[in-house]
């Protein structure tokens, strides 16, 4: 059938429907159980509800207790105890489900049974049976027969909190727990001590918080931070998470990272200092002395204190980005080099943690740091966090190390969900989609290699949050993709059918009043290009939310025009969109200038090629590994890989006024702009977004335009703008740029 004019989707879109009719089409479970069955009927919690479990062990009392809690909030009555019966719940150990962590859970007629293993896998249970109760109260609760078989695919589900850089009260912190026991994580790391702040008492060393907790500023602001937790208070944490089955697992920095604790005790550096506490973000020279012998008995009298206030298997003793500058001047630590017969400072560093996993060995525990441990040689027991992309966990792995994946790519919730209208951030771009497409075990390994593979984690880095709103925002929804990741087979998973279930989750969050990013109405930035008689749908994920748009260049609002049907537009219009919640709340701000082409003569070629680079290749003598063509300058048109890749785009650029103009040319990594045949711009290397500009005078028509850029790692970014005579700085429209001359 022919259609007189083609829609553009854009972003999902979901109507309104009433929650049992959720629970008929898809179980809103997250994360996807291993297995479901349903049956037709359902089970009625009311008030004569009871719950049946064992009155003499105390981890089913705590079940019940949470349990209850659950329903009592809904249908305002706590569930008393009783035997097996009809209209019960039943809370049981079964040691013959397999998994330690598994459980299964089985909603009939008459009763409600939860089996685990282990009080673990009843916790999991009573997460998955709560994500099927309703929101709002009732004085009944309607569940679906159902079965569910689950258990975990990970057995390392971590989530990280920089503590630091910014102080966040130990209040917030089990809410933050709460957040992560409710999607099955397992393991909390807690960052505790950096260069802007030690945030753990130690009763031995008094001024590591009385000094190294406070810094004079931030980043220039003239404003005091400061703060720590006592051990009293890390042990009722600890205990608090222990009750939802969460580990913590707490990381105390060496040998960089060090500057709180060297403010507070200079003479454990390289040169006696003296310091003062991180007042900006970066790595500093300063760390610990790796050529005193009181160093170490500094840290082990530090870790002492720690080991009595975690009893989990691991320390994370950091690791990372250590700068051996005042290494290579200080002659104890060359001397140590020459007595322990080291060749570098690479070693010197890698005999620092090995004396320290000697030191945690001999007290029952094991050591985790960055991938950086890696260098110089691995600790003989030590595990692997990969930060660093995927090549440290693989190289652990294949020496038969336990790992932990946590790439910069996929994992680190201190960048960017969006695309524009975030708040600030530290950098790159790591949308929902993005996370939920991470793949933990490294295609690299074969399967021996890949069991060391513990898992996989969430990294929250705290220099851009200064509030806890803000963290919220950047773990939220991210952290139910992560959950995902962790937990389901592969072969479960499927993007839409898990944003189909999250649509509930989003009004479940709401309901907790979590402060969770919104997704707006249009997954664009900058510009969308149509051809003749296309619309625009606007789209939300979010069965309860409104859209409301505008094209005067104003911020939408609720008295703004309310999206209902496509959009048709017949000439050039900024159009702005905003997704806004029942209770107020809304996304960020979509704002794209709407513009139109010819599809088949508007746009350019490309050439693209996979490699890795620290400048750009001579792609003019490489055959690229595809070809295609695009409508509009974007990284995203052309559809790259996540990194080490390089484009060669080509096309003409129509000028409509002779005179001088300026092109600024922005990327992540290098980049070169020609124009006329002729370098104009040269922004190649290895870094971070970087803009360089040049000028030109040109005459009226189409010139050539050629733009070669390569990505390495990290973030990616490609964007050219222009100005001239009638042209304010934009970035160049689409209808400019042309296929052939």
């Amino acid at each position: 059938m022919k259609r007189k004019s083609k829609i553009i989707f854009v972003a999902l879109f979901f109507i309104t429907i009433t929650p049992s009719i959720v629970f008929l089409q898809k179980l809103p479970i997250i994360p996807q159980p291993v297995e479901i069955t349903t049956g037709a009927g359902t089970f009625v919690i009311n008030y004569k509800t009871t719950i049946n479990t064992s009155t003499r062990d105390k981890e089913l009392l705590n079940l019940y207790e949470i349990l209850s809690g659950y329903i009592a909030a809904v249908i305002g009555a706590k569930p008393g105890l009783s035997g097996n019966g009809t209209n019960t719940i039943n809370l049981l150990f079964d040691a013959n489900i397999q998994h330690n962590e598994g459980y299964q859970l089985s909603v009939a007629e008459k009763n409600i049974t939860i089996k685990g293993k282990s009080g673990s896998g009843i916790f999991y249970g009573i997460q998955s049976l709560v994500q099927l109760f309703p929101l709002e109260k009732s004085s009944t609760i309607s569940i679906p027969q159902i079965l569910i078989n689950d258990y975990p695919r990970f057995k390392w589900r971590g989530v990280h909190l920089d503590v630091c850089r910014h102080f966040f009260p130990i209040e917030f912190v089990k809410k933050y727990i709460d957040i992560l026991a409710a999607y099955k994580i397992n393991t909390f790391h807690w960052h505790l001590t950096d260069d802007q702040g030690w945030r753990i008492e130690i009763k031995k060393y008094p001024k590591l918080t009385q000094i190294g907790s406070m810094r004079k500023e931030t980043m220039g602001d003239g404003k005091p931070l400061g703060g720590y937790y006592t051990q009293e208070q890390i042990r009722d944490l600890v205990e608090y998470a222990k009750s939802k089955y969460i580990t913590v697992v707490p990381e105390i920095e060496m040998p960089g990272h060090a500057l709180a604790a060297l403010t507070s005790y200079p003479e454990y550096s390289c040169t006696g200092g003296p310091f003062e506490v991180g007042t900006t973000w970066g790595v500093f020279d300063d760390i610990f002395c790796a050529g005193k012998d009181n160093t170490f008995e500094f840290l082990e009298n530090i870790l002492s204190e720690v080991l009595t206030l975690f009893p989990g298997e691991f320390i994370h003793i950091g690791g990372d980005e250590a700068p051996k500058t005042r290494w290579q001047k200080c002659e104890l630590c060359q001397k140590r080099m020459k007595t322990e017969n080291l060749k570098d400072e690479h070693e010197l560093q890698s005999y620092f943690i090995q004396r320290i996993e000697k030191f945690l060995n001999s007290k029952g525990k094991k050591i985790i740091g960055w991938d950086e441990i890696l260098e110089g040689g691995l600790a003989p027991n030590a595990a692997v966090m990969s930060w660093r992309g995927t090549e440290g966990g693989i190289a652990a792995a294949k020496m038969k190390h336990y790992a932990v994946m946590s790439p910069g790519t996929h994992c680190y919730f201190d960048h960017y969900q969006g695309l524009s209208g975030e708040p600030k951030a530290f950098g790159g771009y790591t949308p929902l989609e993005k996370v939920y497409s991470y793949e933990p075990i490294p295609a690299q390994l074969n399967d021996e290699e890949a069991k060391y593979i513990l898992g996989a984690q969430a990294n929250m880095w705290s220099e851009y949050l200064e509030t806890t709103d803000q963290v919220e925002y950047m773990l939220l929804p991210r952290l139910c993709a992560l959950s995902e990741v962790v937990w389901t087979p592969p072969s479960s998973k499927n993007l839409d059918d898990f944003l189909s279930r999250l649509s509930t989750h989003y009004d479940l969050l709401a309901s907790k009043g979590y402060n969770f990013r919104v997704p707006p109405p249009l997954n664009e930035v900058g510009e969308l290009v149509l051809s003749k008689n296309e619309k625009v749908v606007l789209g939300s994920q979010i069965r309860s939310a409104k859209i409301y748009y505008t094209i005067d260049g104003s911020e939408p609002d609720i008295n703004s025009s309310q999206y209902t049907e496509p959009l048709q537009f017949t000439s050039p219009v900024l159009l702005k969109s905003k997704t806004i919640l029942a209770n107020g709340k809304g996304s960020p701000t979509s704002a794209v200038m709407i513009s139109f082409i010819d599809p088949e003569t508007n746009g350019l070629h490309y050439n693209y090629y996979e490699g890795d680079w620290d400048l750009i290749p001579k792609l003019w003598e490489m055959k690229p590994d595809r070809k295609g063509r695009v409508n509009k300058l974007s990284l995203k048109s052309i559809e790259p890989r996540e990194d080490f890749y390089g484009v060669d785009i080509f096309g003409f650029l129509n000028i409509e006024k002779e005179g001088e103009y300026t092109f600024y040319l922005i990327s992540d990594d290098g980049s070169k702009l020609f124009v006329n045949n002729q370098l104009l711009i040269d922004n190649d290397g290895l870094h971070s977004s970087k803009e360089v500009s040049g000028k030109i005078t040109l005459e009226k028509g189409k010139h050539p335009v050629k733009i070669f850029y390569f990505e390495k790692s990290g973030s990616q970014e490609l964007r050219v703008e222009y100005e001239g005579p009638g042209i304010v700085r934009k970035p160049i429209p689409a209808s400019q740029f042309y296929f052939d001359n």
